[in-house]
């Protein structure tokens, strides 16, 4: 959904982000993307909703910044993408193995939730193995899923259900991204 604005307004992104392109190589904030992705997962754990819910931002936004830092340096490279979608999965899975132990949260339902997300991550990266092309339509990507955990962990200690809610919508948004995203790539792919 995120997606779409963002292939609107193509130049807005560049712009939010170009205080932050330093001369790094991009590699090294994917894996500090990873770090945060951990640390927002111990804290989901440890029940500190507002540093998981920091922590998770700042994955959010070193992710990002990434592949910013590879285009503008013109330091993209198969190695890196390859790296960046793998840290992405493992930062995917440390969130949501942390929110699975949190002990406000049904740990089968969290699980539930992380096989969602990684079923519609599969297709994105099954459709560019297939197509060359990428696939990163659908109601529910990875930036819209981190906007709901952020809005779910600041609200949650006021209304101690949003946690639990937010994990519902993500599960009932991430499965009808998946048939989306199956649909588009199986009519894609003709006969």
């Amino acid at each position: 959904m995120l997606n779409h604005i963002e292939q609107k307004h193509p130049k807005m992104r560049r712009k939010l982000l170009a205080p932050f392109i330093i001369n790094i190589n991009p590699n090294k904030v994917t894996l500090a993307a990873l770090v945060s992705a951990f640390l927002s997962g111990y804290y989901f754990y440890v029940d500190n909703l507002f540093a998981a819910a920091f922590f998770l931002v700042l994955n959010g936004f070193l992710d990002v910044l990434d592949g910013e830092i590879a285009k503008k340096s013109k330091a993209a490279t198969k190695r890196g993408d390859f790296l960046d979608h793998t840290c992405d999965r493992i930062s995917d899975t440390a969130i949501f193995v942390g929110l699975a132990h949190n002990p406000i949260m049904p740990t089968e339902m969290t699980l539930m939730a992380l096989i969602c997300v990684l079923l519609v991550s599969y297709l994105g990266t099954q459709a560019q193995a297939l197509t060359t092309k990428r696939m990163y339509g659908g109601v529910m990507g990875r930036a819209e899923r981190g906007i709901i955990l952020f809005a779910a962990a600041i609200t949650t200690s006021f209304f101690t259900e949003v946690l639990l809610y937010s994990l519902y919508l993500i599960i009932i948004l991430s499965a009808v991204t998946f048939l989306q995203r199956f649909y588009a790539l199986y009519k894609n792919l003709g006969t």
